[in-house]
């Protein structure tokens, strides 16, 4: 059995004990969340220690001495693990809260503010543009002036609230077909004609000892069931 083969089967057993949470908290649905987290974890650490030695501590041991500030505040991080060093690890904060604000200050002026002013000035020469100016001053109205829905602006109220009802829909729609696509791109690999034979081997196994397991009480439901 090559690595590859043996790779779909164990996706398959953990998506199986990862679905399994749908008839309540069981031992094999904390095993799987037990292990994603254990691997998260382990990959997490292993991208950071990757990006601090690549680069701080190999410009260091080349001679780039302006390096040791930024590995000096990665150490002073580690201080919040006792709580008498607490006090250093305020600094290293600082400096990220503080350039991260600078970056995105700069960026956002142009993206948030500027960029949506251009994208909303378009010519009236076709339904497309007229919605989307319509839409857009009327969303804006119904946020920022809170004034009593009196008279004309009663209708501006009602309609930008329709069209941020429209845009909340769109944006849940796009959600559960995006949560759609993964479940059927899971269900593509666990029944591909080499591991289906697995799968429903492992379906039927998973599913005969939960079920013996709720029964019988020898398994411990979370839940509470």
């Amino acid at each position: 059995m090559d690595s590859f083969l043996l790779g779909l089967i164990a996706g398959s057993f953990v998506s199986i004990g990862a679905y399994s949470v749908l008839i309540g908290d069981n031992p094999l649905s904390k095993f799987t969340e037990n292990l994603y987290m254990g691997i998260l974890g382990g990959f997490i650490f292993a991208t950071n220690w990757n990006y601090v030695r690549t680069s701080a501590i190999n410009p260091v041991l080349q001679g780039n001495y302006i390096f040791v500030v930024a590995v000096i505040l990665c150490v002073m991080l580690f201080s919040r693990l006792k709580i008498e060093w607490l006090w250093l690890s305020r600094y290293p904060v600082a400096v990220t809260v503080g350039a991260g604000l600078g970056l995105a200050i700069r960026t956002s002026v142009m993206a948030d503010f500027l960029g949506q002013i251009n994208a909303t000035v378009l010519p009236l020469n076709n339904i497309n543009n007229l919605v989307m100016i319509v839409g857009t001053v009327t969303a804006a109205a119904y946020f920022i002036f809170t004034a009593q829905m009196e008279g004309p602006y009663k209708y501006v109220n009602q309609t930008g609230r329709i069209f941020l009802l429209a845009a909340f829909g769109v944006t849940y729609g796009q959600t559960v077909s995006f949560r759609f696509e993964l479940v059927i791109g899971r269900l593509v690999d666990m029944l591909r004609p080499e591991v289906a034979l697995y799968t429903y081997a492992m379906l039927l196994l998973v599913a005969l000892g939960l079920g013996y397991g709720y029964y019988t009480k020898k398994i411990k439901w979370y839940s509470g069931r």
